[in-house]
């Protein structure tokens, strides 16, 4: 699912438009550009809080619910380097209830481009989680601003059951700008994502998280940048994506 939030008013058919006043009201949890963060734990630490009021997931992160979440700190590059910045800024908010992990990530880009599928995860946002006791086990969920999205559940446990397709994934895309015309001047794209716990948990664990448990989740865009860094390390290894602890 994709919505379009143009820089201009539009009444066109099925283009949500959101003005200067709502990009900075209802859309207010988008572009703000704080200063970069590179500094902080590696692997990087958030606390996801606990929401009775799910948000909706149709991309523009202006739910109320998002307001309890604070930011992540900012993406930087892919090998951690704190001399060479990413092109664009980059991060993300958490929540969690006890149907969904929720992830929500703004995305500074000024020429916002649809991407094909068999790039995806290399031209868009590439998510990895799994439970921090079993991270032989996980998901992957590509997006990208056309609102095109793909999935992936691995398990390098040899001795694991077998893996269903990944089901009950809602995901949406919104943007600020406009897709695919050269010459204007694009704000970014926003990515909601509701990660059903049945499938990140295998038979021994429990279907419903409980506070204080541990995930590991990363966050990549472009290729280029991620929430936690991975230095010379591959982008599937668990041991460097970020550590999500759920709190009430």
């Amino acid at each position: 699912m994709t919505i379009s939030i143009p820089m201009h008013s539009s009444r066109g058919l099925g283009v949500v438009s959101c003005g200067l006043l709502a990009l900075t009201t209802a859309c207010s949890s988008g572009p703000d550009y704080p200063e970069y963060d590179t500094a902080g734990d590696i692997p990087r630490l958030y606390q996801a809080s606990y929401v009775t009021d799910a948000p909706t997931i149709d991309g523009k992160m202006d739910d109320l619910a998002w307001r309890k979440a604070d930011w992540t700190a900012n993406f930087i590059e892919l090998g951690g380097s704190t001399i060479s910045r990413p092109r664009h800024q980059s991060r993300a908010k958490l929540l969690w209830d006890r149907q969904y992990l929720y992830v929500g990530v703004w995305m500074v880009e000024p020429n916002l481009k649809s991407k094909p599928i068999s790039s995806l995860g290399f031209d868009g946002l590439l998510m990895f989680a799994c439970h921090d006791d079993s991270p032989e086990t996980y998901q992957t969920i590509s997006s990208e601003p056309g609102g095109r999205h793909s999935t992936s559940v691995f398990n390098n446990n040899p001795e694991g059951e077998p893996l269903e397709i990944l089901n009950g994934l809602q995901q949406a895309v919104a943007l600020s700008g406009t897709l695919n015309q050269q010459g204007d001047s694009d704000k970014g794209w926003w990515v909601e994502i509701a990660l059903p716990w049945r499938e990140l948990t295998t038979s021994e664990q429990a279907s419903v998280p409980q506070a204080g448990s541990t995930w590991r989740v990363n966050l990549v865009r472009d290729d280029e940048q991620s929430w936690s860094p991975y230095f010379s390390h591959d982008i599937h290894d668990p041991e460097m994506w970020g550590r999500v602890t759920l709190k009430r």
